[in-house]
């Protein structure tokens, strides 16, 4: 099923609220959503989840299935 993953940013010293990070288009199983990891890195940053939202579609006459997840992650300091 075509996914589409925005990861936004709540808070970072290096972000303002609410920028997109990036955004990927995955070709993936209904169940991506519970396998997104808890902590991701994106340019030598970490972000740790604070949120996901889930939004499915579903077109009955051209068979087509998407689904758009927003993650939401905070910085978080290196150990």
């Amino acid at each position: 099923m075509k996914t589409i993953v925005k990861y936004i940013a709540l808070k970072s010293k290096d972000y303002q609220l609410g920028h997109a990070l990036f955004e990927e288009e995955l070709e993936e199983t209904s169940d991506y959503f519970e396998r997104i990891p808890s902590h991701i890195q994106f340019q030598n940053l970490q972000f740790k989840v604070k949120s996901k939202e889930l939004t499915r579609k579903q077109v009955f006459d051209d068979f087509e299935e998407s689904q758009t997840i927003i993650v939401k992650v905070i910085a978080v300091a290196d150990a």
